[in-house]
């Protein structure tokens, strides 16, 4: 609806039903006296108006996350797959003689085709096995797929220089800078860190009253794909700060101050780390402790250096 009367030349704001203001204790919601009270709320400015993203960003961001969609499901199938293997009596961990052997290599493939080809041709247990390995393969395929498309749209104009700049950060590839920007849209918007931080769902939950001051954890009120893409990329703030071999492939074409950021955010991650971890803090703690402290370091590097 945004949309089409975008399209007809009529100005249109969503509004978060959820920041609208409510008095205590009342308990009469009429259409009449609704449509009055937002009236009267938006002229004062009491409301809080909704970021529509643009449709190119939109669709980025959709295909981004039917990966993920594709991800999960391929993941529960193989733990499903595996499973189903073990209560029948195989067992490729024992049967390799390899206790911390890896599942779905190719020698766990041609273990799996062995064990379906041995089966009678009627067995359910065949039945079963072959659909399953066959749509483990097709999501593979898709994966596949959906990641060849994320690289092209990474290399489009809109993208490409805020992709690149994120990319110099450890952690993060072009798939997360990507889902990142996607997610973010206008980063002009968060005129903070602060605000982008809320956004994320990363800000410290408070609850206090004259002299007494309790804090919580996070309010997780924000953008959750957002909050999973930037505490996954600190899953290393815990290692000394070092430049990979393949980090210094993708900081090829940055520019400087986008890597300087970037090296900026990672001797700091590390130092909170180390310095929360001696005060015997939990590590996932300690890693949306640093997601947050990179998600600041993010709006930096969009704001300044892309």
């Amino acid at each position: 609806m945004y949309r089409e009367l975008q399209e007809k030349g009529i100005k249109c704001e969503v509004i978060a039903p959820s920041s609208i203001p409510k008095k205590s204790g009342d308990k009469i919601k009429t259409d009449r006296l609704d449509s009055l009270k937002l009236a009267d709320y938006y002229a004062k400015g009491d409301l809080t108006v909704v970021h529509v993203p643009e449709k190119d960003d939109e669709m980025a961001r959709d295909l981004i996350r039917s990966r993920s969609l594709l991800m999960g499901q391929l993941k529960r199938t193989r733990t499903h797959f595996i499973s189903l293997c073990k209560r029948m009596g195989y067992d490729y961990r024992k049967d390799s003689g390899k206790p911390k052997a890896s599942y779905w290599t190719q020698t766990h493939h041609k273990w799996i085709r062995a064990i379906i080809k041995q089966l009678p041709k009627d067995s359910p247990l065949k039945i079963n096995l072959s659909g399953l390995l066959s749509f483990c393969e097709q999501t593979e395929q898709s994966i596949s797929y959906y990641n060849d498309e994320i690289n092209l749209i990474a290399k489009e104009a809109k993208y490409e220089k805020k992709v690149k700049a994120l990319s110099c950060y450890r952690g993060l590839d072009t798939l997360s800078a990507l889902s990142i920007v996607t997610e973010l849209g206008d980063v002009g918007r968060f005129p903070q860190p602060g605000n982008l931080t809320s956004y994320g769902g990363l800000s410290i939950s408070e609850y206090s009253t004259g002299g007494n001051h309790i804090r919580f954890g996070i309010t997780k009120q924000g953008n959750r794909v957002l909050r999973t893409v930037v505490t996954e990329a600190c899953q290393y703030a815990s290692k000394p700060p070092n430049i990979s071999r393949k980090l210094k492939e993708r900081r090829q074409g940055a520019t400087e101050e986008s890597i300087k950021i970037a090296d900026r955010c990672m001797h700091r991650l590390n130092k909170k780390y180390k310095s929360m971890y001696m005060k015997g803090k939990h590590r996932n703690k300690i890693k949306t402790a640093c997601a947050r402290e990179m998600l600041c370091f993010i709006w930096e590097t969009l704001t300044k250096a892309a």
